[in-house]
C-alpha cells in the first residue's frame, strides 16, 4: 500500500519551527512610522545640503517653507520678479516630508520655537541656522540640525535642544 502525504506530528514539528522562527524575527523588524520619521530627516537633512550646493553654484537663494503641525514642507526659489516660486530642479520638487509625518516645530536664533503658522527658512550657499523637529504619529521624534559655521546637516534620534 503506497500513502502519500503527510503525518499530524510533522505538520506539527514545522508549524512549531515557523512559530518559533517569527518569534525571533519579529520583534526585530522596525515599525513603519518608526521608518517613516527616519527616512523623514534623513530626506530633510538631504535636500538641506543639495539646496546650499545648488545655492552656491548657481547664485539662487532658496527657501525651504515649512507649516509647522502639519505635513507641509515645500522648497521654492526666487523668480525674476522678485517672488518665490516652485523650485525648478527636479530634486528639490520632491517632497522631503513623507505624509503623515508633522513637523512638531522649527526653532530658529531670532524667532525661538515656532509650532503653527508658516516659517520660511533662507537657504543660501552658507547655509541655514535651524533645528527642525518631526514627529511621527506614534510620536517618535528626530530632529534635524543645520550649521550655517560648518555647512554641515545633522540627524539625530528623539528631539534634541541646542542652546542657542
Amino acid at each position: 500500500m503506497n500513502r502519500n502525504g503527510f503525518t499530524l506530528i510533522e505538520i506539527a514539528v514545522v508549524l512549531a519551527i515557523i512559530a518559533m522562527a517569527m518569534m525571533l524575527v519579529i520583534p526585530r523588524l522596525p515599525s513603519s512610522e518608526h521608518e517613516n520619521v527616519k527616512a523623514s530627516a534623513s530626506t530633510l537633512a538631504a535636500t538641506l545640503r543639495y539646496m546650499q550646493e545648488r545655492a552656491a553654484t548657481s547664485g539662487t537663494p532658496y527657501y525651504l517653507q515649512i507649516e509647522p503641525g502639519t505635513d507641509a514642507v515645500q522648497v521654492l526659489q526666487n523668480a525674476d520678479d522678485g517672488s518665490k516660486k516652485d523650485a525648478e530642479d527636479p530634486l528639490l520638487q520632491q517632497r522631503p516630508v513623507r505624509k503623515g509625518i508633522v513637523v512638531a516645530d522649527v526653532v530658529r536664533p531670532r524667532l525661538g520655537k515656532v509650532t503653527e503658522g508658516e516659517v520660511m527658512l533662507p537657504v543660501g550657499a552658507g547655509g541655514v541656522r535651524a533645528t527642525i523637529h518631526l514627529r511621527s504619529p506614534d510620536g517618535t521624534f528626530w530632529t534635524v540640525m543645520a550649521f550655517p559655521s560648518s555647512g554641515k546637516v545633522k540627524v539625530y534620534q528623539g528631539y534634541q535642544e541646542e542652546a542657542l
